[in-house]
């Protein structure tokens, strides 16, 4: 009798389970069939099309190789990859730093002052609305910059029709723009305040709590801010675009800028494809490099 009633209890919960389990699948199924048709139907395509000749009225010819063999002897091709690297380089060293040292002193200031800024820091930005805001402060004739400059009696500058500095004034609005210092406070208002307390009985100073304690802590945040800001960059288009165009003389010209000339505007889309892949590629290798060399455990 016992065993029986046992029995019964046990295909009920599997009767239980079962039925949970469909339910999950039910609620999945519509996600997973778009997310299938949208994102892994498109790589797949996509990755076909790095091999062929594609055409939009008639069927694809495959080529094998082909289309890498005349990206790796265009002119461009190192150019896009070097300037590609240097925004990436240079966005991180200006943009993704500091947020993380004025979210450490933004913490120790008034409370009312860090409402003020966390709400500063949800406002909405129109990122292209920036965009083209930033290029007519930029305007050799008419900018807010060189009407400063003038103002002040100093020489007047090309901005971004310098070669040498428009790459730069292409990562300067990120100082602006870029806002994830939210995160990092959320991420420090959860330290325990016990931490710091225990610090500063052993003698720590202000210095010494922020690289043994709150660094640490933050590690795991950081990592993961800097796989999606160097993911981020590597894949810039819309301000380049929008500010330069890839000019002056190929100066801001990104890798995804020339994969959309390649396929949008020069119709060669296997060639576009094949240089989107090796970007994959690239994106990839960095992404794995940072995951093993940059520790996200927290030693404390």
């Amino acid at each position: 009798m016992v065993l029986l009633k046992k029995r019964k209890k046990t295909e009920r919960v599997k009767d239980s389970l079962r039925f949970t389990s469909l339910f999950a699948w039910l609620f999945t199924l519509p996600g997973l069939i778009v997310f299938t048709f949208l994102g892994w139907y498109p790589l797949v395509i996509g990755l076909m099309t790095a091999f062929q000749k594609f055409y939009l009225i008639k069927p694809a010819k495959f080529i094998g190789l082909e289309n890498f063999n005349v990206l790796f002897v265009d002119m461009l091709f190192p150019v896009i990859f070097r300037n590609t690297l240097y925004y990436t380089a240079l966005s991180l060293a200006l943009t993704f730093f500091i947020p993380i040292l004025i979210a450490i002193f933004l913490m120790e200031m008034k409370k009312g002052v860090i409402r003020i800024m966390m709400i500063l820091w949800f406002i909405p930005i129109a990122s292209m609305a920036s965009i083209l805001l930033w290029k007519w402060f930029y305007n050799v004739e008419w900018g807010l910059f060189n009407g400063i400059l003038a103002t002040l009696g100093l020489p007047t500058l090309k901005w971004l029709n310098d070669p040498r500095i428009a790459m730069l004034c292409l990562v300067l609005p990120g100082l602006i723009m870029y806002g994830p210092g939210l995160i990092y406070i959320a991420s420090i208002q959860g330290i325990p305040d016990e931490l710091y307390e225990s610090a500063e009985l052993e003698g720590a100073s202000f210095w010494q709590k922020i690289w043994y304690i709150t660094l640490p802590r933050l590690r795991p945040i950081i990592s993961m801010m800097l796989i999606l800001s160097v993911i981020g960059n590597m894949q810039v288009f819309d301000q380049p675009q929008v500010m330069t165009g890839g000019g002056p003389v190929n100066a801001t010209l990104t890798v995804v800028m020339y994969i959309y000339r390649l396929a949008f505007s020069n119709m060669a889309f296997g060639r576009g494809a094949a240089l989107a892949l090796l970007l994959f590629l690239l994106i990839m290798s960095l992404t794995i490099i940072q995951r093993k060399y940059f520790k996200e455990n927290i030693d404390i």
